[in-house]
């Protein structure tokens, strides 16, 4: 149901951090041992056969059934999660939905690209690259070089950082229904920048360079804040743009060009992803702890996207696509038509 979707589209997120946690967990023994990587490698099947073994017991999306003309099927699976009378109202409406996107005929990428689907496919393009350049996964990937450079155990505390990165991922799952996903995304991007703002200043001032071994900081005070600030900003990235990001790219597009969009956008993900990868070093030997300036950067441009976008909680996902009309100013002749109750035939007929 619509009240839940952000809670369990959220659970995504969540099983990602708890995969993380585990990694590290597992990586603490064998990180030691000289063939400990091999081990490492074999240990990955495990997840792969459980993975395989559960979508096997997966039931199909009741939109892809309604597009394929298995409405009763689609009406049974409706009714397993959510019960007769809330079901029959949502398969009509999902119904409903396909028919006045079918009138349209199938969506081509020329398609996808212009007037308030573009809009939606580039909003949703800035959403995922945001996601990663406000540097989360710098912390994952360069976390214990940067906790080495502060004199730390850098396997210890990278586990404290998943740790903390998985914990804090449980607020999204009740609060994402609640207070809403861009309050959520807000709220988030405000602690992250004043996390990275903190580690810039407090690294300029106190320390020269990230990942050298010429020791610990010279002020523990000051290597305390670091400390302090990098868990503030994963756990604020933890409940708001790690899952947050995935809620609205799911909802936000027509029916007719969801799938398109979602593809586009999750590869805008890796390739951010990529960026991070590759710059993150490079930065961080140019510029040090100046890094995190560049990070901050990001971080206030994703306040500004967070500002800016409409809150989609408690909102079916035939209707929330019109909810951008307001903010995009879209002449009507580009919007998706609203759908009718036209020509279908309910289960109970077939």
């Amino acid at each position: 149901a619509w009240c839940l979707r952000g809670g369990l589209t959220s659970t995504y997120q969540l099983m990602i951090t708890l995969g993380i946690l585990l990694a590290a967990l597992v990586d603490v023994p064998l990180v030691s041992q000289d063939d400990g990587w091999r081990l490492a490698i074999y240990l990955q099947a495990l997840p792969a056969f459980f993975l395989l073994c559960g979508m096997v017991l997966l039931p199909q999306s009741p939109r892809w059934l309604v597009q394929k003309g298995r409405q009763e099927e689609a009406m049974q699976v409706l009714i397993g999660l959510r019960g007769e009378e809330q079901a029959r109202e949502e398969w009509q409406e999902i119904v409903d939905s396909f028919k006045a996107a079918s009138a349209l005929g199938d969506a081509s990428w020329r398609d996808s690209c212009r007037g308030r689907p573009g809009q939606l496919l580039l909003i949703g393009v800035a959403l995922q690259v945001l996601q990663q350049l406000v540097g989360m996964n710098a912390f994952m990937y360069f976390g214990p070089r940067l906790f080495r450079s502060l004199g730390l155990s850098e396997n210890r505390f990278q586990t404290i950082n998943n740790l903390i990165n998985f914990l804090s991922t449980f607020p999204a799952l009740c609060l994402a229904d609640s207070c809403g996903r861009r309050m959520l995304l807000i709220s988030g991007a405000i602690f992250m920048t004043i996390a990275c703002v903190a580690m810039g200043l407090v690294g300029e001032l106190f320390f020269a360079d990230v990942g050298t071994q010429s020791g610990q900081l010279p002020n523990r005070t000051a290597q305390s804040i670091i400390v302090a600030m990098v868990f503030l900003f994963v756990s604020n990235f933890a409940y708001s743009w790690g899952p947050i990001v995935w809620v609205y790219c799911g909802e936000m597009f027509p029916q007719r060009h969801r799938s398109w969009c979602i593809g586009v956008t999750t590869m805008a993900n890796w390739v951010g992803n990529f960026l991070i990868a590759q710059f993150t070093p490079v930065l961080l030997e140019a510029i040090g702890f100046g890094t995190f300036f560049v990070f901050a950067a990001f971080t206030v441009a994703a306040l500004a996207l967070a500002l800016w976008l409409p809150e989609t909680k408690g909102v079916p996902l035939e209707d929330i696509d019109r909810l951008f009309d307001g903010k995009l100013g879209v002449p009507r002749r580009y919007a998706e038509p609203a759908p009718e109750r036209i020509g279908v035939d309910s289960p109970d007929s077939l």
